[in-house]
């Protein structure tokens, strides 16, 4: 170019060069022009980005946080306008109608069921306590202090347990059914056919004692072997509430069926065997003993567990403390 320069004039040189200076400087300033504003468009997207962030961490916090040094402050939708129905103050059970309508359950047409499920379970846990029981010969040595117990009356002398069998076999359960109760009106219960035939065997030694005219003058020495053969009835279940609290109650119905065996020796050097009225005397006590604690109405109770029982006990507790 500089030999292109030489021809010209002196004046159109220097115009040629004052234009090439020109157009050096305008491509000087576009390359500044265009690093800075790459730098500017990469800065404000960086402080965009920060400035989205710190906005929503700061609606997050005095939003939707609150200060726990502070406690916290009550909420209530009636607030906001919604409307919530006051719980009851004591919530009401469904009745027997409306279970059995819930559950497709005629009581007067609904077939027996059978239970030979249950009496396969019975059955094994039955078995296990069998086994247990002759640990140690625990079961005899807690009968034995049961006997001799606060119980036993003043003319009996000490009772040793002498023969203790459990049997070998076990009850069959069958036709379970549900049934109107007879009382409380409105209720139900369930019915269940046990048929138990075994030989469950308990024997002991004892001594009757002559108190008069002075205490222990004689003794007559007895022998008993106690057996159950045979028990057939219908058991009867039913939740009842008691002292407010819900129990089940587990009983016989009249008809029942229970065969006892006694095997009795009164004497010392003379020896009774197998007395009849004594034989008599020991079936109508067991008998009469099984009515009034197990034949309906009587029966036993036990009483339903309760998930709140502890709760309840704290709250009353917290509440006769502050009294």
């Amino acid at each position: 170019m500089a030999n292109h320069l030489d021809i010209l004039a002196p004046e159109g040189r220097e115009y040629l060069i004052e234009i090439a200076k020109h157009i050096d400087h305008a491509q000087q300033h576009h390359h500044y022009q265009s690093s800075s504003s790459g730098m500017s468009f990469t800065t404000g997207l960086l402080l965009g980005q920060l400035s989205v962030v710190l906005l929503v961490i700061v609606c997050f916090k005095y939003l939707l946080l609150e200060d726990v040094r502070y406690g916290r402050k009550p909420r209530s939708f009636a607030n906001r306008g919604i409307a919530i129905p006051a719980p009851p103050t004591k919530p009401s059970l469904p009745s027997t109608t409306t279970i059995l309508n819930k559950t497709v359950y005629d009581v007067y047409d609904h077939t027996p069921e059978s239970l030979d499920w249950m009496s396969v379970l019975l059955a094994q846990a039955i078995a296990q306590y069998r086994d247990d029981s002759k640990v140690n010969n625990r079961l005899i040595k807690a009968l034995a202090e049961a006997l001799n117990g606060g119980v036993r009356p003043d003319w009996v002398g000490h009772i040793r347990v002498t023969e203790l069998n459990l049997g070998e076999d076990f009850p069959v359960l069958s036709r379970a059914r549900i049934r109107p109760a007879d009382q409380p009106a409105g209720t139900v219960r369930a019915e269940i056919d046990i048929d138990f035939n075994d030989q469950i065997m308990l024997g002991i030694e004892t001594s009757v004692l002559i108190n008069w005219p002075r205490p222990r003058i004689a003794a007559l020495p007895v022998s008993l072997v106690l057996s159950v053969t045979k028990f057939q009835a219908t058991i009867t279940m039913q939740f009842n509430t008691i002292d407010g609290q819900q129990h089940i109650s587990i009983s016989t119905l009249p008809d029942f069926d229970l065969e006892f065996e006694v095997q009795s020796l009164l004497g010392a050097r003379t020896k009774l065997e197998d007395v009849p009225k004594v034989t008599d005397l020991i079936t109508s006590k067991l008998r009469g003993f099984f009515v009034d604690k197990c034949v309906y109405p009587n029966g036993r109770d036990i009483a339903m567990p309760t998930f709140w029982a502890k709760r309840d006990i704290y709250a009353k507790s917290q509440t006769n403390g502050g009294n």
